[in-house]
């Protein structure tokens, strides 16, 4: 990840994305991100405001230090703080295994919030395409985008924007699954560098699109969502 998340089309198009759905006015907000892992969107991020990470993840620890991220070195679960923040973060978080209750993390996440914070989850989509690159990234399942709105509803947030997300780039993902059930094909890996560009163009038009309209079907989610 530390390698491929500052120049693959896959990392920079979910910064793209984001960045498409959070307000514009950075205003040197207090920003919680929870499982930062080596600290490409925690970095990115941090344009928004003071960012504190959390990573329980040890193997992490290097690079977090190399990129100079404040983080704590724990789990969400086990994370206490008395701190109000104005900007809560689960980017590809909900679905790992290490989550044991996602609605319970969503609800403490609440709590973190200061009246009117928002939340934004980013996180895989669509069962049915569960594979081999899921195991390898510890995922305990993919979400629908219906199962994951009534998680947040039920934790008390106000959802402000809701989509699939990589709609634009959804035939070659669902290629790509395909292959993998007869043979091994990393899903994330190095490409040549116009191919990575041409895909990253499509995102980025497709992030451009996320401002007006939602979209339908994808191989991600995206939710925003304010604090009552």
């Amino acid at each position: 990840m530390f390698e491929n998340e500052d120049s693959h089309w896959w990392f920079l198009a979910k910064r793209n994305f984001v960045k498409s759905v959070l307000p514009l006015n950075k205003n040197k907000i207090n920003i919680l991100d929870v499982g930062c892992g080596t600290g490409g969107m925690t970095e990115f991020i941090k344009s928004w405001g003071k960012v504190t990470g959390i990573e329980p993840a040890k193997s992490a620890y290097p690079f977090l230090k190399q990129r100079k991220i404040n983080f704590k070195p724990d789990s969400f679960e086990r994370f206490k703080t008395k701190t109000k923040y104005d900007l809560v973060c689960f980017f590809d978080v909900l679905y790992h295994r290490h989550i044991r209750n996602d609605l319970k993390a969503i609800k403490k996440a609440y709590q973190f919030l200061k009246p009117g914070g928002l939340l934004i989850i980013t996180d895989c989509a669509l069962a049915f395409f569960y594979g081999p690159h899921d195991l390898v990234m510890f995922a305990r399942q993919r979400y629908s985008l219906k199962e994951l709105e009534d998680k947040v509803t039920k934790a008390g947030f106000s959802i402000k924007k809701s989509s699939h997300i990589y709609f634009l780039v959804f035939p070659m993902f669902v290629l790509i699954r395909f292959i993998q059930k007869f043979m091994p094909l990393e899903s994330i890996s190095i490409l040549p560098r116009v191919v990575n560009g041409f895909l990253l163009t499509i995102c980025s038009f497709e992030a451009e699109l996320l401002k007006k309209i939602n979209f339908p079907i994808g191989s991600s989610v995206i939710i925003l969502a304010t604090r009552k």
